[in-house]
């Protein structure tokens, strides 16, 4: 699984870099940057909990 961000839908709000910092941080202009792309065990838990949370459905991960 891949961690994926599609930045035309994100809104900045900054919850997932805030939330999970494992696996998120934000660039200067506040969009997100994916620290870990391939996430396995507690870090899969942690994106699939940044997924839920996402207000704009930015995230998401794809299957390879």
């Amino acid at each position: 699984m891949r961690l994926v961000i599609d930045h035309s839908r994100c809104r900045k709000t900054g919850q997932c870099s805030y939330l999970h910092p494992e696996l998120f941080k934000s660039n200067t202009d506040g969009a997100p940057i994916a620290l870990i792309e391939h996430p396995e065990g507690a870090l899969l838990t942690a994106a699939e909990d940044a997924i839920d949370l996402c207000p704009s459905g930015a995230i998401t991960l794809v299957e390879e």
